[in-house]
């Protein structure tokens, strides 16, 4: 077997696992390159590398999904005064003039590619 072949397959390995950390992490991309000592254009080549091996192959790189966090609130009574309601699809927004713009704009982009 090529020598260049078998290098190339373990080091897509290796980084099929340090992406899966790094996932896993929680962490952004630029934390975990700065703790793991890994230059970030490093990590986006390999994640390249990772996405064309796996499309090649015709198979998927296992990603886990991310762990959702229940946060409770901070105040003993757990309600929201709302101005206005956003409809799309079944989903309702009750939205203030309190809310901070740059959540709003984020939660209507998720909710329309849901």
């Amino acid at each position: 077997m090529d020598t260049r072949l078998v290098t190339n397959q373990i080091r897509l390995s290796e980084w099929t696992r340090i992406i899966k950390d790094r996932c896993q992490s929680g962490l952004k991309v630029d934390e975990y390159c700065k703790q793991h000592q890994i230059s970030r254009h490093a990590y986006y080549y390999w994640l390249r590398k990772v996405k064309e091996a796996a499309l090649i192959h015709n198979s998927f790189v296992e990603l886990p999904a991310l762990q959702e966090k229940t946060v409770p609130a901070t105040t003993g009574e757990n309600y929201f005064t709302y101005q206005m309601t956003v409809t799309i699809g079944n989903t309702v927004l009750g939205v203030s003039e309190s809310t901070p713009m740059e959540l709003l704009s984020r939660v209507l982009e998720v909710v329309r590619n849901a």
